[in-house]
């Protein structure tokens, strides 16, 4: 008998959602924070862990990557030290050529990219801009040179240095106009951050030194009013090698 009557005080108990005093527009509501922060999660650890987008305002990677191009890097395919990169074995290691972005070593908030020349433990030495890597000379396939003069200190002669383990000799593209390894030393392998996809937009700004010059609003401004005619339209999409 009780175990009756307990079932008939369970079978009046009015159903909350549908009760007059919860409107169904709570639930809604309900729904689209759930859903808005199940999105914000994942974008989270996809930037985290996977991939995430750059601005390049610097012309040290021309003609690979240009003043305004943005990036979506890959963080998960190189071997870095990171979460799911090296600590678990994930990934293959740096190769020479390899283009990379990372922390830059003396202000780590600043993303750098450039490519990979030398490897830990090899010793590096430029000789009127010809580089040799433990001695032997390497044939240069990506450096690009506009000023004449081949005998100004570090930027063309260079070296030997050898590379300490776990670091990493890296150069601009642009080898005229590149502050790079020759100035400021190895970059670590705990810095690299991952390495660059592809363009996802690419937009006509005008070199760093330009823009840090004018007010950010106007920069803005000018995106907006000129997006349709300064957008590189035919580097969208564009791989990075």
């Amino acid at each position: 008998m009780e175990k009756v009557k307990a079932k008939v005080k369970e079978a009046k108990k009015p159903d909350v959602t549908s009760a007059p005093g919860v409107p169904e527009s709570v639930g809604i509501l309900r729904e689209y924070y759930i859903t808005i922060i199940t999105c914000l999660v994942l974008a989270l650890f996809v930037t985290t862990f996977v991939a995430h987008p750059m601005s390049v305002p610097t012309e040290s990677m021309v003609p690979t990557i240009l003043v305004g191009d943005r990036l979506i890097v890959d963080k998960f395919t190189l071997r870095v030290d990171s979460l799911i990169g090296r600590k678990l074995a994930l990934g293959r290691e740096i190769k020479r050529g390899d283009i990379v972005v990372f922390k830059f070593p003396r202000n780590p908030e600043t993303p750098y990219v450039k490519r990979v020349i030398g490897l830990p433990n090899e010793t590096i030495t430029i000789r009127k801009r010809e580089i040799f890597i433990n001695g032997q000379r390497w044939e240069d396939p990506y450096g690009r040179y506009m000023d004449p003069q081949i005998e100004l200190h570090y930027r063309d002669n260079h070296g030997p240095i050898t590379i300490p383990p776990e670091s990493y000799f890296v150069m601009g593209d642009n080898r005229d106009n590149s502050a790079d390894s020759r100035y400021w030393g190895m970059v670590p392998a705990s810095h690299i951050i991952g390495r660059p996809l592809f363009v996802f937009w690419s937009y006509a700004d005008p070199p760093y030194q330009e823009i840090q010059s004018q007010n950010p609003v106007m920069v803005y401004l000018d995106r907006i009013i000129h997006f349709p005619t300064k957008t590189r339209w035919g580097r969208m999409g564009r791989q990075i090698k």
